[in-house]
């Protein structure tokens, strides 16, 4: 009994220590989600020493995804970011790098249209994440992520994120 235990507890921590992260302390990620995937879960874990975050994204089927194209970056260091997918398309990856003298990241978003579905009923979250906080957004099954706002705090070194979703 004891050995199975040990074997359980074992296997979650294993599964904990392989989180898909997309990138390291300062360093500069760039994801995109398969062809006829969305985002379906975005989380972000801070640290102060770096001040800077972590970043975890996974993707969701949803058919056959169409003429993406990827922003130009959408904000400057140290200021708000105010980006909404072009047209019918949402979010299906973000570009970063991070910038150790502002203390901060630069974004730009891949959108993409989902054929024969047009976002609609949209609504934009609360914060996510409070200053220094871990950051989850789970996109409901039948949404997608179409737009993203955050704000920056020089004195927290740190972002608060809101993001638009829309039924697709």
């Amino acid at each position: 009994m004891v050995i199975l235990v040990s074997l359980g507890l074992m296997l979650v921590v294993t599964q904990v220590k392989s989180a898909a992260y997309v990138n390291d302390w300062d360093k500069p990620f760039n994801f995109n989600c398969p062809t006829g995937q969305i985002l379906s879960f975005v989380s972000s874990i801070n640290d102060n020493y770096y001040e800077d975050r972590r970043w975890e994204l996974f993707c969701r089927t949803v058919g056959y995804t169409k003429d993406c194209v990827k922003s130009d970056y959408v904000n400057t260091f140290d200021n708000p970011v105010t980006f909404t997918c072009p047209g019918d398309s949402v979010i299906t990856g973000i570009e970063s790098y991070h910038d150790n003298h502002y203390e901060d990241r630069r974004y730009r978003f891949q959108c993409c249209t989902v054929s024969k579905r047009v976002p609609s009923d949209c609504y934009t979250t609360d914060y996510v994440n409070d200053w220094d906080g871990k950051l989850t957004l789970f996109v409901p099954e039948g949404q997608g992520i179409k737009g993203a706002m955050s704000e920056h705090n020089n004195y927290y070194e740190d972002r608060r994120w809101r993001f638009t979703l829309c039924t697709v």
